[in-house]
């Protein structure tokens, strides 16, 4: 059985799919954005997590929504990847903890908790090196988002609107942190994030309807709700920007248990990427 390490080591080896910094793209139809699909831990945080070597892998196993940057990286696509591991850095948080929940978790933009609630690391304000590494993530966090505004921008600039896909995938199972309603209710195998400012009705049902007819049973915004606008255009409410986060049911596609990749995979790739298409020239038109 291969162990999380080996699977990331390969994985590495792959095509990445980052967008040069500051560089404008050719003209892709839509923004797809991939927080959670890196394994990569630098070796500077590292002092700072509590867990055993196996255990931190157990975690990434957990966490990580694996392959995403492969499932959502469709041509066409402008596809603006996270290059760390959420367990380092996460993207899709609020920074503002009156505006986030995960922080009462410590799971905000930097996560001091396990998804079962155990201590993942120090916390940053008791010693320098915690500090230095808060500082480190909170500047990684920066400069994932000036990268997906520069995106929208683009866009805007380009069309006089911005469409963005939110790339996830979630555990078939339950886990610990995810609020206590998701307990009682069924896993679907594709779920649809929506906002009542920036997802359009059209977009949302044409989400639903393609995935459907793939025979795939889709949820709206369970067991996770909403989809990803970055500042300034969050606050300013602006209708220009439209998003939709589309999360995988990992057991569609994977071995949850050893982190491969199942007889699926291509399938599933191709049904998203298909869907990322219409998207992309229903978005253009």
């Amino acid at each position: 059985m291969k162990s999380v390490k080996r699977i990331a080591a390969a994985r590495k080896k792959g095509k990445r799919y980052y967008p040069p910094h500051k560089k404008t793209p050719e003209g892709p139809g839509i923004i797809v954005h991939i927080p959670h699909s890196s394994t990569d831990i630098p070796e500077m945080f590292l002092g700072e997590f509590l867990p055993e070597k196996e255990e931190l892998r157990g975690e990434l196993l957990c966490m990580t929504d694996w392959y995403t940057d492969e499932l959502f990286s469709g041509p066409g696509c402008l596809a603006v990847v996270h290059r760390y591991s959420r367990l380092v850095c996460d993207p899709e948080r609020f920074l503002d903890p009156e505006e986030e929940m995960m922080w009462q978790k410590g799971m905000g933009m930097y996560y001091t908790r396990m998804s079962d609630g155990s201590r993942l690391k120090r916390s940053p304000f008791c010693s320098r090196e915690g500090l230095r590494s808060y500082g480190k993530a909170l500047q990684i966090y920066r400069l994932h988002h000036s990268r997906l505004r520069s995106a929208v921008q683009y866009q805007l600039s380009r069309y006089g609107r911005a469409r963005l896909i939110d790339g996830h995938s979630f555990s078939d199972t339950v886990l610990p942190y995810e609020p206590a309603e998701n307990h009682r209710l069924c896993r679907p195998d594709i779920c649809l994030g929506t906002d009542p400012v920036f997802t359009p009705g059209a977009l949302r049902r044409a989400a639903q309807e393609y995935f459907a007819k793939a025979g795939l049973k889709v949820a709206v915004n369970t067991p996770f709700a909403g989809t990803l606008v970055p500042e300034p255009f969050y606050s300013q409410k602006d209708k220009r920007v439209q998003s939709l986060m589309i999360e995988v049911n990992r057991s569609l596609y994977m071995n949850e248990k050893t982190g491969e990749k199942n007889a699926s995979f291509d399938e599933i790739k191709d049904l998203i990427h298909g869907f990322l298409r219409r998207a992309g020239e229903d978005f253009i038109i």
